[in-house]
């Protein structure tokens, strides 16, 4: 602001007196006036160009926000409360009394008036716990290139309940029972991108897989669709669910879906009651619903639109009053070409016209710039986008025609102005 306000500030300093005064009846354009009106131009052209490239940024935002939210997170997020437990291991030594313990919790929770159904894992989707990651085994798995010996899978320890609790689909075979515990067979549930994976075109249900490289081969019963763990931008890797019971596994969490119109949250307070029910000096943590996790997995690429979407208003706003002020700035310095032109017979249109003329090439050149920006932007932009493209069609025409719209409004008042002068009125004052 202070480099661009001294500029002028200068320039009419500098200005000598008594040439000024000659020239003060003449609405000409001096050599000056040419030069300093093409620098304004230029700097009008550029205020365009940096609008078109922020606008394009943002567009790319807005539409990738809006996609995302619609976008299947491979769970229910509605009607479900989620909660936090961890048993301390001096209490809860043995598997039986953890068992024990989230049996009875569960088996509370799940007389809660609303409550449909009831589970546990040991990792929520976007939470902040650490996924578990592990190399598995397929049995009968040929790699076909270099480097897919090892094969490394999110896995997940749940209670028989869970998928249901969580509304993940069952696309072939069957959930686990209850009767899938520790002294049943070694079982597993996998995802359909696993299945698709290493048994393309077969029905994974019956094939088998290991934990590790030698750990218990475990049939698999059932073939789930893939959840998204880490956010909905972000490609899902394959997972593998495992009875809970097969194992000990004090942290859990608890997750709870009801079929009433209060809201999950509301039952935040009976679900906590029913924990002290069983143990009243164990606290739950991390409360919160799965609707309020999925809204805060997408903060940061929310706050990324909206700032951007503000910068990118400012910029708009900006490049409209340099075209306001450039335009007003020349219809005033050809007041007297405008008045020879209307008293000769130049209509309202020919003067529009000609301010057009005036307009077009600077707006245009500033779009023509302004679209490689945006193409250089873009490709850093890619990571930030989810269901578009960083060339997004529909972005890249809609953006420009929009700034071409708000400099043609912009242009409108001084030109509507132009059009209003009076012939006699402008020759008299020159």
């Amino acid at each position: 602001a202070l480099a661009f306000g001294l500029v002028p500030a200068l320039r009419a300093a500098g200005v000598d007196p008594g040439a000024a005064l000659k020239e003060g009846g003449r609405s000409g354009s001096t050599l000056g006036e040419v030069r300093h009106g093409r620098l304004r131009k230029l700097l009008v052209a550029c205020e365009v160009g940096l609008s078109l490239i922020v606008l394009v940024g943002a567009g790319l935002l807005v539409r990738s926000y809006r996609r995302i939210i619609v976008a299947n997170p491979g769970f229910d997020p509605h009607q479900v409360l989620s909660f936090r437990v961890s048993l301390p291991g001096l209490r809860y030594q043995t598997p039986e009394s953890v068992s024990q313990f989230f049996a009875q919790v569960q088996e509370r929770l799940a007389r809660l008036p609303g409550v449909v159904s009831v589970g546990s894992n040991y990792q929520l989707p976007l939470s902040s716990v650490a996924l578990a990651w592990e190399p598995i085994g397929i049995e009968g798995y040929v790699p076909r290139a270099a480097g897919e010996d090892l094969i490394i899978s999110s896995s997940a320890y749940v209670s028989p309940d869970y998928l249901r609790a969580m509304g993940i689909p069952l696309l072939h075979g069957r959930f686990f029972t209850a009767q899938d515990n520790r002294q049943s067979p070694e079982v597993v549930i996998v995802d359909d991108k696993l299945a698709a994976r290493f048994w393309p075109g077969e029905d994974a249900v019956g094939k088998r897989l290991r934990q590790g490289s030698d750990g218990p081969w475990r049939t698999v019963i059932g073939v789930v669709a893939n959840d998204r763990e880490y956010g909905v931008g972000t490609q899902p890797p394959i997972t593998c669910y495992f009875p809970v019971e097969q194992y000990v596994i004090r942290s859990r969490f608890i997750v709870l879906r009801t079929g009433g119109t209060a809201g999950p949250a509301s039952l935040t307070g009976p679900a906590m009651a029913a924990l002290h029910e069983v143990d009243p000096d164990l606290p739950a943590y991390d409360v919160s619903t799965m609707a309020e996790r999925l809204r805060d997995s997408l903060a940061r690429r929310r706050l990324s639109m909206l700032l951007l979407t503000a910068f990118a208003g400012f910029a708009l706003l900006l490049s409209a009053i340099g075209t306001y002020g450039v335009i007003a700035c020349w219809v005033d310095q050809r007041r007297r070409e405008i008045g020879i032109r209307m008293a000769l017979g130049a209509d309202a249109g020919r003067i529009l016209r000609l301010v057009a003329r005036e307009v077009l090439p600077m707006v245009a050149a500033g779009l023509g710039a302004g679209l490689f920006g945006a193409l250089a932007l873009t490709r850093v932009m890619t990571s930030m986008l989810f269901g578009v493209g960083a060339r997004d069609t529909a972005t890249f025409a809609i953006i420009p025609a929009l700034i071409a719209l708000v400099a043609l409004l912009a242009t409108w008042v001084p030109a509507r102005q132009a059009t209003a002068l009076e012939p006699v009125a402008v020759l008299r004052d020159e």
